[in-house]
């Protein structure tokens, strides 16, 4: 079993790796537990959008080249492309063929009519130069219920993202979670490593400790 000396220098490294990671611990479990309270569906939204009517098709494809994906859509009950190339992503007529711009009503129109979510709202354009705090997309619409809860509608006609209270604070404890404290996306960066190779060994070193613990009594 541990000598004398090995066992004064586990626990020595017990007690300071525990200091040094503690606090990390605390709030891995504390954001753990935030996570769990309420269904992801419920966190994300889901359950206040609607199902997607029946698409209506078109009588034919668009003249288009440099495609670099289409896609068959709707915009407020009418058929719409979905047209990703060099330019971007694009919104066409399926009838006309004629490029849409997302308008301010239509916008609201598209939140109202894709969730069950009523009540006066605000409206504001997202530009790169007014991005969402959280939202990634930087072209689209905030639809800001009375409530706090926010629909993003991206440059094609459709619901992007449904933002709720509980989400913001969800995506708040997430990023204490994976210690990604600015952009929240880095599930394995060199800091959440270190951090959690130095729990481990609080963790190792603790179970030794107990070990020779109980193997002193017998």
């Amino acid at each position: 079993m541990l000598s004398p000396r090995a066992t004064r220098t586990v626990r020595w490294l017990h007690l300071w790796t525990g200091v040094i990671v503690g606090i990390q611990i605390i709030l891995w479990v504390a954001s753990g537990l935030v996570m769990v309270v309420r269904p992801l569906e419920e966190v994300r939204g889901d359950d206040v959008r609607r199902d997607k009517p029946a698409l209506i098709m078109p009588a034919g494809l668009p003249a288009l080249t440099g495609v670099e994906k289409l896609e068959l859509g709707q915009l407020l009950g009418k058929p719409v492309w979905k047209v990703t190339d060099g330019q971007g992503k694009r919104l066409l007529d399926a009838v006309t063929g004629q490029p849409i711009a997302i308008t301010t009503a239509q916008a609201e129109a598209i939140a109202r009519a894709g969730t069950t979510l009523t009540g006066p709202v605000t409206v504001t354009a997202i530009t790169p130069a007014n991005p969402a705090s959280d939202w990634r997309d930087t072209a689209g619409y905030r639809v800001e219920f009375a409530d706090d809860i926010r629909v993003y509608i991206n440059s094609q006609g459709e619901i992007g993202a449904v933002r709720t209270p509980w989400w913001r604070f969800y995506d708040l404890f997430w990023g204490l979670h994976i210690m990604d404290w600015q952009d929240r996306e880095n599930t394995h960066g060199p800091v959440i490593i270190a951090a959690t190779l130095v729990a481990l060994g609080v963790v190792l070193s603790g179970a030794l400790l107990t070990i020779k613990h109980f193997w002193r009594r017998r």
